[in-house]
C-alpha cells in the first residue's frame, strides 16, 4: 500500500510516531503535517498567503511540514510531492471527534473528507485522551496500534466500502468493551463566550463550553468505553434528495472483525 499520513496536531505530537510506525508495516508512508496545531480548523484551505513545505527529520521519521492546514496537507502530497496514496490516514487526533458538531469543526476529519471528495479512501482516527502523553502509556498505545492495524489490514484485504467517502474512528480512554456503529449525536458542546479582563484592563472573550451526551449515540458509547466507528458520506443534502441507500454489508463485517480483535486483547 501507499499511505498518506496527515494530522491536525502538528509535528510535535507523540501520536505521530505511533501512527507512522503502525502504518509502515503495510507499505510506504508519506507524512505531510502542519507546522502548528490546527485543531478546530475544519475543512479550511490556505488562500491568502503562500504555502511553504520543508523536509524535516522528527522522531527519526522523514516528514514534510507545511505552514497550512490539514486539507492543504492532502493537496500538497498529491500536487507538490506527486504522491498517489491508496489510503489516507488522518490522526491519531488528541481528543475525541464524536457528534456532528465536532465532525464539522475537526481538522482531522476535514483532511479525511477532502481525500474522500477526491475519491481516495480515508480513515480519521481520534482518541478520547486529554494529552498525547497518554498515548505513550504502553498498554493503551498497544491497543491503539492494534485497532489501526485491524482497520487498515481489513481495508487492504477486503477493499473499500460502497457509498462511503471516509470513516471516522473514535477510540475510548478505557474500557474497550467492543465496537459499535451508532447514530451520530447532533451537539457535543453547549458553548458560550466568557467575558474576562486582561492585566491592562482590556476586555476580551474566551469561548468555553460544557459537554452534552445523548443516550445511544456515538458520544454516549465512546464514554461507555466502546470503539465508535462512523461511516461518512459527503452529501449535505436531505436524504430524500441524496438517495442514500443501505449500508454496505462490508461495514458490519469490519465491526465484527474489530470486535474479534478486541477480544484477543482482553
Amino acid at each position: 500500500m501507499k499511505l498518506l499520513l496527515v494530522n491536525d496536531d502538528g509535528f510535535v505530537t507523540k501520536a505521530l510516531p505511533l501512527t507512522y510506525h503502525t502504518l509502515s508495516s503495510f507499505g510506504e508512508v508519506l507524512a505531510v503535517i502542519p507546522e502548528v496545531p490546527k485543531s478546530g480548523g475544519a475543512h479550511s484551505l490556505t488562500l491568502h498567503k503562500p504555502l511553504f513545505i520543508r523536509e524535516l527529520l522528527i522522531h527519526g521519521i522523514k516528514i514534510y511540514v507545511i505552514n497550512g492546514t490539514p486539507v492543504d496537507a492532502v493537496h500538497a502530497a498529491l500536487q507538490i510531492l506527486n504522491y498517489e496514496p491508496s489510503l489516507v490516514v488522518s490522526g491519531v487526533n488528541i481528543g475525541e471527534n464524536t457528534s456532528s458538531q465536532n465532525m464539522l469543526y475537526s481538522g482531522t476529519i476535514g483532511a479525511a473528507l477532502e481525500a474522500g471528495l477526491l475519491g481516495i479512501p480515508s480513515v480519521a482516527f481520534s482518541a478520547d485522551v486529554e494529552n498525547d502523553d497518554e498515548l505513550t502509556e504502553p498498554r493503551y498505545s498497544s491497543k491503539v496500534r492494534k485497532i489501526i492495524e485491524a482497520i487498515v489490514g481489513f481495508i487492504a484485504s477486503k477493499g473499500w466500502f460502497s457509498g462511503v467517502d471516509t470513516i471516522s474512528v473514535n477510540i475510548p480512554k478505557s474500557g474497550f468493551k467492543g465496537v459499535v456503529m451508532p447514530r451520530t449525536q447532533r451537539l457535543r458542546f453547549l458553548q458560550k463566550f466568557e467575558s474576562r479582563v486582561d492585566p491592562r484592563g482590556r476586555r476580551y472573550y474566551w469561548l468555553v463550553g460544557s459537554k452534552v451526551t445523548e443516550k445511544d449515540t456515538d458520544s454516549y458509547y465512546l464514554g461507555e468505553g466502546y470503539v465508535v466507528l462512523t461511516p461518512l458520506k459527503i452529501d449535505l443534502t436531505h436524504p430524500a434528495l441524496s438517495g442514500c441507500g443501505e449500508l454496505d454489508p462490508l461495514l458490519n463485517e469490519l465491526v465484527n472483525h474489530l470486535n474479534y480483535t478486541l477480544k484477543l486483547l482482553s
